[in-house]
């Protein structure tokens, strides 16, 4: 613990001495700096006045998105409580800000420094803290077990990798597992393998993937594309560098072979909008930006950018086929459950371990495709197209896969209950 604070010390005295050069970088890593040092501004201490906050970490967007259906549960459950909601990226924060009215405050996780996390927990004062996925930040958690605070894993989730990155540390990591009140994992695979690193039995239980939720969002009208004509929509989503360089390849025979097809990009990160746009300028493609699009556009566009947050899933609910990204290139993989609830074929590569047993239930129910580089991606989209019956089928399948597990809500609250109930017994609420 002494060496990973160490580190963490030696990176923030480098990060200072960098300063300068940091201020010109075009990512802006110092954004919310205030509130990643616990420095709180008092419109946030105030919007969480009065009650002590139940307070869920979710790192980035599609976190985010997965904590939706979790927050309007808990909303509906206590509703004189108040949520808080922690992100570590921007995308994150702002994607909590825009689409999670049920949110009281939204903030930055703070650095993951004895002293920063000890102030934060003392200045936000949680009730209960939900830590989404495979979040793991040490000193925040014995922070936590310090003040009494029970911390609770949901749609738990522990790699390979992960696991073998956790061993090697577990000096480090064991410390912190050990001091996690409750991990609601997501699969019986995910549950083993925390299991396997000495976990107390006890505390692990599975209780699914929060992305099978619900979403309020696929109940919502899909986007309206009928200003660029009646031919097909493929829309390719959370898409990384390298990816788009493979749709873009396909565009031109797709459209070749069905006139008036659009092709819906969405870059998975918005710091990427400028560099997919100039992608598609050097190729010489007519293309539009969601944000300039009024309604009226033309079948002679070949690509909507989709250089927005929180519209995805409405948009997969217009497409004829869809295809989720960070799985072409070995990022893990995204929210293939996205376009699955709206009953579109998904199609995906083969890097999708951070979804394996989505993509497993996808293949195994008929509902999704993997495809392992372009000309795959050329047919697969082709034979859909041509056969709307059966692009319905997969479609029809795709729905299936994702309501099979519609019970992870019940599951995660009542692991959620028995913490704050513990709590209350033990006399940590104020």
């Amino acid at each position: 613990m002494s060496l990973y604070n160490t580190v963490w010390h030696a990176g923030l005295m480098l990060a200072l001495l960098a300063w300068p050069l940091l201020l010109i970088l075009p990512r802006r890593p110092y954004r919310g700096l205030r509130e990643r040092f616990a420095a709180y501004p008092g419109a946030l201490r105030d919007s969480l006045a009065g009650s002590r906050p139940i307070w869920v970490h979710a790192a980035s967007v599609g976190e985010v998105r997965s904590a939706a259906a979790l927050l309007r549960r808990i909303k509906a459950r206590w509703p004189e409580r108040k949520l808080l909601l922690s992100t570590v990226t921007a995308t994150g924060r702002q994607t909590g800000w825009e689409n999670l009215p049920h949110v009281d405050a939204v903030t930055y996780l703070p650095l993951d420094l004895p002293w920063l996390v000890s102030r934060s927990l003392r200045c936000l004062r949680p009730e209960v803290i939900i830590v989404l996925e495979t979040e793991i930040w040490p000193n925040f958690i014995h922070a936590a077990h310090r003040q009494r605070i029970p911390l609770v894993v949901l749609s738990g989730r522990l790699s390979p990798r992960g696991a073998a990155l956790f061993k090697r540390f577990q000096g480090l990591f064991r410390p912190a597992l050990e001091r996690v009140s409750a991990f609601g994992m997501q699969d019986d695979e995910n549950a083993a393998r925390l299991l396997d690193l000495g976990v107390d039995p006890a505390r692990v239980t599975v209780t699914g993937s929060l992305k099978h939720a619900p979403d309020a969002a696929a109940e919502e009208p899909p986007a309206d594309l009928s200003g660029f004509g009646p031919g097909p929509v493929v829309v390719a989503g959370s898409t990384h560098r390298g990816e788009e360089e493979v749709l873009l390849d396909v565009l031109p025979g797709l459209r070749r072979r069905f006139p008036g097809l659009l092709m819906v990009l969405a870059p998975r990160h918005p710091e990427r909008f400028a560099e997919v746009e100039r992608l598609l300028r050097q190729r010489e493609l007519r293309y539009q930006k969601r944000t300039e699009f009024t309604g009226v556009g033309s079948e002679e566009v070949g690509v909507l950018l989709l250089d927005t947050l929180g519209e995805l899933p409405r948009v997969y609910g217009r497409a004829d086929v869809a295809f989720v990204g960070g799985t072409l290139v070995p990022a893990g993989g995204h929210n293939l459950l996205e376009p699955a609830r709206c009953a579109k074929p998904v199609l995906f590569g083969p890097h999708h371990a951070n979804v394996a047993g989505i993509a497993r239930a996808l293949l195994e129910g008929g509902g999704g495709v993997e495809v392992r580089g372009p000309e795959d991606l050329q047919a697969e989209i082709s034979g859909l197209l041509e056969d709307p019956g059966r692009a319905a089928a997969v479609g029809r399948a795709a729905a299936r896969a994702a309501a099979a597990d519609a019970d992870v809500l019940p599951r995660s609250l009542k692991l959620v209950c028995r913490q704050i109930r513990h709590a209350a017994s033990r006399g940590a609420l104020g």
